[in-house]
Order: structure tokens, then C-alpha cells, then sequence
């Protein structure tokens, strides 16, 4: 019986976290506007040299958005790519510590939202960026929700 998850998508005992790509190229689309608007608009060295900047955000943005995920309940394995050009990391699900909700504020409203993965291998902590978002953290918790279900971890709180 396959569930129905929001934030996977599943191929028999594998489960995918969906990707982020309106996310990604919103925020790239913004980087590269600013980085014109800044380059046609820049009397100065200055002006260009941050337009520069824009723009290299704007490419890792467009890069982070092939990252994958994928979650495989039968050998109870962890699959990271970061990117469509950095290879493969394969994690234990034993290596699993906690999930970490991370709210960035500026004067009180929260601006970047992220979901991190912790895991612990070979005595060092390894940081898993699962998903980021704007302003609300609720989306976050189901994610994590969605992805201890999969995972089988108990969900009791004492």
C-alpha cells in the first residue's frame, strides 16, 4: 500500500523529497533582475562589482535547485546530492540524530526558514539541508513529520 506524503514522492521503497525549483528560480530570477538593474544602472567599479555578486547567487541558486534526496526503507539508506555536479553521499538511517528547525528573524519576522537533517558519522556531525522556505515553520514540521514517518522513528515524547 503506498501512502500519500506532500513533500515525497514514492517508487516503491524509495521515497524522493520533492524538489524546490519554483523556490530556487524565484529567488535566482530576483538575484539576476538586481544584478541587471545594478550593472546598466552602477556610475562606478562598485556598483558593477556587487552586480557581480547578484549574479553568482543567482547561479548557485539555479545549481541548488537540482539537488535530490532520496530516502530507501528497504536497505535503510540515506542518498544526498547536493547538486547536479557533486556526487553522491550515501548515510545509514542508524546515522540519524535529529532534525533541526533553523528561523532566521529580522525585527521580529521571520525572513529563511530551513529544515536540516543532523546525522552522525564517523563521530562528526554531518548538516543535511532538507528544505527552505519563507516566514512560517509549520511547513517545516510537517516535512519532518512526513520524513520520521518514513524513517520509522518513534514519535513519543516523553
Amino acid at each position: 500500500m503506498q501512502q500519500s506524503f506532500k513533500y515525497f514522492e514514492q517508487e516503491g521503497s524509495v521515497f524522493f523529497l520533492k524538489g524546490q525549483k519554483v523556490y530556487y528560480y524565484s529567488l535566482s530570477l530576483l538575484a539576476f533582475a538586481a544584478a541587471i538593474a545594478l550593472f546598466l544602472s552602477g556610475l562606478n567599479q562598485g556598483a558593477r562589482f556587487v552586480a557581480a555578486i547578484f549574479a553568482f547567487v543567482g547561479c548557485i541558486g539555479i545549481l541548488r535547485s537540482t539537488g535530490k534526496a532520496s530516502f530507501d526503507v528497504a536497505s535503510r539508506q540515506i542518498v544526498i546530492k547536493a547538486t547536479a555536479f557533486s556526487s553522491e553521499k550515501v548515510y545509514s538511517f542508524t546515522s540519524f540524530d535529529h532534525f533541526l528547525i533553523s528561523k532566521m528573524s529580522a525585527a521580529f519576522i521571520p525572513l529563511n526558514v530551513s529544515a536540516i537533517m543532523i546525522l552522525e558519522e564517523s563521530g562528526r556531525e554531518k548538516r543535511i539541508m532538507l528544505r527552505q522556505g519563507l516566514f512560517f515553520t509549520k511547513p517545516m514540521q510537517r516535512l519532518t513529520d512526513e520524513l520520521g514517518e518514513i524513517m520509522g522513528l518513534s514519535t513519543d515524547t516523553h
